[in-house]
């Protein structure tokens, strides 16, 4: 079969997987509820003419899953973001001001050249608010549905052009692609979304994930996983404050935090990160209840694949394991590993009286 039928029968199977989307979400009530609900909540806090009343709470409900019934993760800089909210407030103003030239607004956000206007506000947040606000003229852009598109064949070549130009590409692709097959530029997003997960929905295939991740290894201490994994949020949220923070930074693109949860075909990394002069990479693992012996192979596999597939040639890749306490069997595992550190990590606090305070 030569490779122009073999592009034709890929492109009618896609055609009938989002008609047959298609058909699934219309046959769903409670997504189509939550779809408008969400547009009319925050459509209308995001409204140009309601962003001076903008509160710290308000956008921070925005980037949690439970209230924008859509995209996950986009709370982590929350605190970040929010610092400084008259800063945010004009940012936004930029971004949602209609009179003006998408590129224009976009370039303001995100500088061909230098720093991004707000650190923390990248694709992932800024692209969902254009929907809310503008449902039928803008789709999302992040991580997801770049490789969603990449998956149907869809994802231009972007080398060397700015975020704005980026958008305008992906978001006229998104249009027609919601146009040809008669989906709101929402459930279309849902659908790329799919794409990358290997179809299905996302509630069912990340649950099915979590089971992945746990089932066969024996957990140590429960009570140590917990708090592990509040601790990674931890150590996210207070980088710059942290030894690490001097070094090193938390990967980002297009002015979005990626490193936390880097998924690879390999699994998913803990805390991805590079030096700040670029030399080198990070690879951070937390413990999590794993054994000694589980979490060394890990990060191995992963500085391997760091290595193969990100690391660019004389760029070095360093593994860190961070624990609350080091057992023989993590110690020995580590004997002969030149380029992996540990790290342990304390908690401490203290209970005090009402009047004490």
């Amino acid at each position: 079969m030569n490779n122009k039928i073999l592009a034709i029968k890929k492109l009618k199977n896609m055609r009938k997987e989002i008609s047959d989307w298609r058909q699934l979400i219309l046959s769903n009530s409670r997504k189509i509820q939550e779809e408008k609900k969400t547009i009319e909540k925050y459509g209308t806090i995001f409204n140009p003419a309601n962003l001076k009343n903008l509160t710290k709470e308000d956008f921070k409900s925005f980037l949690l899953i439970k209230n924008n019934r859509h995209w996950e993760g986009i709370h982590r800089q929350g605190n970040i973001i929010t610092s400084d909210m008259d800063r945010l407030k004009k940012g936004l103003e930029v971004l949602l001001d209609e009179s003006k030239d998408i590129k224009e607004r976009l370039d303001f956000l995100f500088p061909p050249k230098g720093q991004n206007y707000i650190k923390g506000l990248g694709r992932a947040i800024v692209t969902p608010i254009l929907l809310v606000v503008y449902p039928d003229k803008y789709g999302v852009y992040n991580s997801k549905s770049e490789k969603g598109l990449e998956k149907m064949k869809f994802l231009p070549n972007f080398k060397g052009k700015s975020f704005a130009k980026k958008y305008i590409e992906i978001n006229r692709i998104l249009n027609e692609l919601a146009l040809e097959y008669k989906l709101t530029l929402w459930q279309l997003d849902e659908f790329v979304g799919s794409i990358v997960l290997g179809g299905g929905g996302v509630t069912e295939i990340k649950g099915q994930a979590i089971v992945d991740e746990v089932d066969g290894e024996q957990l140590e201490s429960y009570e140590d996983f917990g708090l592990e994994s509040h601790l990674e949020d931890f150590l996210v949220e207070n980088w710059e404050g942290l030894e690490l923070g001097k070094k090193y930074s938390i990967l980002e693109e297009d002015g979005d935090m990626v490193g936390q949860q880097y998924p690879t075909p390999i699994g998913v990394i803990d805390i991805l990160a590079q030096s700040k002069d670029g030399k080198e990479w990070l690879v951070v693992e937390l413990k999590k209840g794993r054994s000694g012996d589980q979490v060394v192979g890990q990060l191995l596999r992963y500085i391997g694949w760091i290595r193969k597939e990100k690391a660019k040639e004389k760029e070095e890749v360093k593994g860190l394991i961070i624990v609350g306490e080091i057992t023989d069997k993590l110690k020995y595992a580590l004997e002969t590993v030149d380029n992996v550190d540990l790290m342990v990590y304390s908690v401490n606090f203290k209970l005090r009286r009402e009047d004490e305070l």
